[in-house]
């Protein structure tokens, strides 16, 4: 089993020194003793101690680290330069897809790879009370987390600006969150399983797939080297909502077994507006996931995981006096009920054919069927997504190049079946609609260094049915000046399918016209981005800055046009010119291992052009500061991490000829939300607690119409802001940690 080494320059100074020092731990933390330090070409060296400590004498420039412990620990090398000392973590990779990877931190970090890879560790992801994917990047500056219906808390994770159709979400690597799983996927998947999250910004490797246009998300669960044999979680907050996760990971000689469980009871109902509806969504959720892996460094002929996953999930949101048992698409009480019924399950296998080529088969499917109510609409889908690849993977010229060529397939069949319990005399879309489509496909990818230079360029070839073959072509580049200054850049196309009604459930949600023209040509779009990373050493601080520019330009973008109509949305393609800029920096001060502050500002300019008239498109803050910070005690007994976030005004849909009670203001204001987090740590147990949007901001009224919820102008889509208020919450973690056999 390939093992790889994650590199944390967290106490370094910039006078040379005759001795170099260290500490080498795993992913948690635990130092790892019996760890051989020596210089390149040298038979001498040093072992860590029982605190994974080392110190020797400088002899070169480059360190050799291997664990001789550990069977499967390949020896790795890294250059030392002007640091004196190293916090090294070492941990247990796979390298069956392109996202096994170096980094530098503990929390978040970037990542060694061509494209600027933000991950997010576990330390990071426990900073917040993040029950779910979703709830896991209120730290981060480059992820956001919006809700689309606040009657059933939707949520979209959205980059660079954009719709969170624009980004693929991967599970392990493979593309299981789309169509009808995208609108409540990203609040299915506990935070708890998740051991690193992977966010990329702009355009990446043709390996997933056409798609990937803002950008990826890749969330890996928990790997065998460092998670406990039994966890368990338990959560609650001030709406009166509990959590709860259990996660057994078992192992024995080549194999290992990861199962978690999960369960989540609802809030009770609350109405601070007064405006007769819930303020907060009534979820009920059941899941449980279980994945095997097989690996026998002895005999590396095949490496190959196996995971499947069930989740059964109830919302229920509308007025207070709705009950789904009683008043199911009643036409005098509202109430929207969303029910799912998900199974998911995904292969990774590589064969190896020499010490330098493998054949890797990817394959990963999901089925889906929601059955849902908006008032007196019914909605009832049943989506069957499977995707695959195969293909070889390729080393030459001294490991230095890697060349992948293979072979891909997509297939989908989505039926959406709308329909009014009682007739709506403003609404004509009633009806069956259909997604089916096979995408074959063919892809090469070509990696090669020269020097301080690494380049990627890959080219896809996907056939889309009728609307004929299309050209994917992408090219990444990194130079890497010296171990503190890294430029890249990337430039590549990006298509996708769209699915209306399963991608963007707040039309069905609200009770605007809709205009869909059924002939939908895939979305296609340009993207290029080029960003820069600095880390500079003041003592024992580390400094990272880092900048981001991204501009993305779509040929074809199919997203609901409001301001063309009253009361209205078009889907349509379009065309003319549409366009998002980003542009970001982040400024990072590590002052120890157990101190850091990250200031982050965002800016947007997402636009079409209409009409020779700029049009920015709704619900986008043009500008957004995020700070954040923690601090833990010497022996890591108590932590306390603290977030500030600002947002900008947004634009809201034109509501000009809307009657006088329904208008809106044309943008909405600028707020801020502060969120803070105490954590007490002992061996096996943990208490954490804190209080969320502290200063208690809230959207007022952010249903529209809600006094006619029957009515043409009812819209609960129309929130920009947090419509909760403070959240109290309060969680506990045990953990018992096993020996490896």
């Amino acid at each position: 089993m390939t093992k790889q080494l994650i590199i944390l320059f967290l106490l370094a100074s910039t006078v040379l020194s005759a001795q170099i020092t260290g500490r080498i731990t795993n992913i948690l933390g635990q130092p790892l003793d019996q760890v051989l330090i020596k210089w390149k070409y040298s038979n001498e060296g040093v072992l860590t101690n029982a605190n994974g400590e080392f110190a020797l004498d400088k002899m070169s420039d480059t360190l050799t680290i291997v664990h001789i412990i550990k069977q499967g620990f390949q020896e790795e090398t890294f250059a030392v330069g002007a640091i004196k000392h190293w916090q090294i973590q070492l941990m247990e990779g796979e390298t069956l897809t392109e996202v096994t990877i170096k980094t530098k931190s503990s929390a978040s970090r970037f990542a060694n790879d061509i494209a600027k890879v933000e991950v997010l560790g576990i330390r990071e992801i426990q900073r917040a009370a993040c029950c779910s994917l979703a709830g896991c990047f209120s730290t981060n500056s480059n992820v956001d987390a919006n809700t689309t219906n606040v009657i059933t808390d939707a949520k979209e994770l959205r980059l660079l600006g954009l719709a969170g159709v624009y980004n693929q979400i991967l599970i392990e690597g493979m593309p299981l969150v789309v169509g009808i799983a995208l609108p409540y996927g990203p609040g299915s998947y506990p935070g708890t399983m998740i051991e690193k999250i992977f966010i990329t910004k702009g355009t990446n490797s043709v390996l997933q797939g056409f798609e990937s246009i803002s950008g990826q998300i890749n969330i890996d669960f928990h790997q065998s080297e460092a998670t406990p044999k039994y966890f368990f979680n338990a959560f609650a907050n001030s709406f009166g909502e509990s959590q709860y996760n259990v996660n057994h990971m078992w192992r024995r000689k080549h194999q290992s077994h990861l199962t978690t469980v999960h369960l989540t009871t609802p809030a009770t109902d609350i109405d601070r507006d007064g405006d007769g509806f819930r303020d907060i969504v009534r979820t009920r959720r059941m899941s449980a996931f279980h994945r095997w892996h097989y690996d026998n460094p002895e005999k590396p002929l095949l490496r190959t995981s196996f995971g499947i996953r069930y989740v059964n999930e109830n919302r229920e949101g509308g007025t207070t006096s709705f009950d789904q048992n009683l008043h199911l698409a009643s036409p005098t009480i509202y109430g929207q009920v969303v029910d799912i019924n998900h199974v998911e399950t995904y292969s990774k296998s590589n064969f190896k054919l020499s010490e330098k080529s493998s054949i890797i088969l990817l394959a990963g499917a999901f089925r889906q069927h929601q059955l849902a109510y908006f008032g007196i609409k019914k909605y009832d889908a049943t989506q069957l997504n499977i995707n695959g690849s195969l293909y070889l993977d390729y080393y030459y010229g001294q490991d230095l190049h890697n060349f992948k060529v293979g072979l891909s397939h997509r297939e989908n069949r989505l039926t959406e079946d709308v329909q009014f319990t009682q007739p709506i005399s403003f609404l004509d879309y009633e009806g069956q609609y259909r997604t089916d489509y096979s995408i074959p496909g063919l892809f090469a990818e070509n990696k090669c260094a020269r020097g301080v230079f690494t380049v990627l360029s890959g080219i896809r070839l996907d056939h889309h049915g009728k609307f004929g073959w299309k050209t994917t072509p992408r090219l990444l580049v990194r130079a890497q000046i010296d171990a503190d200054n890294d430029v890249r850049f990337s430039i590549g196309k990006g298509f996708r399918r769209a699915h209306i009604f399963a991608e963007n459930q707040f039309l069905l949600a609200s009770n605007r016209r809709l205009d869909i023209n059924p002939d939908l040509a895939p979305e296609e779009a340009l993207n290029t981005g080029i960003n820069y990373i600095h880390i500079h050493y003041i003592n024992n601080t580390k400094l990272t800055l880092s900048t981001d520019l991204y501009h993305t330009y779509f040929y074809n973008q199919i997203f609901p046009d409001y301001n063309s109509e009253s009361n209205t949305a078009i889907v349509d393609n379009y065309f003319g010119k549409s366009i998002s800029n980003s542009f970001a920096i982040e400024g990072k001060a590590e002052f120890s291992q157990h101190f850091d502050v990250k200031v982050a500002y965002n800016y947007l300019d997402v636009y079409r052009q209409v009409n020779d008239q700029k049009e920015v498109l709704p619900f986008v803050s043009k500008h957004k500061v995020i700070a954040n910070t923690s601090y833990s005690t010497k022996d890591d007994h108590w932590q306390i991490d603290g977030t500030f976030r600002w947002y900008g005004a947004r634009t809201l849909p034109n509501t000009d000829d809307y009657p006088a009670e329904y208008k809106q203001a044309a943008t909405s204001p600028s707020y801020s939300m502060l969120d803070m987090q105490l954590t007490r740590r002992w061996t096996k147990f943990q208490v954490y607690g804190g209080i969320e949007n502290i200063f208690d901001f809230r959207q007022a009224f952010p249903i529209l119409g809600y006094n006619k919820p029957f009515g043409e102008y009812f819209d609960p889509s129309f929130n920009w802001g947090p419509t909760k208020g403070r959240e109290f919450f309060l969680g506990v973690r045990y953990s018992v940690d096993q020996k490896v056999k």
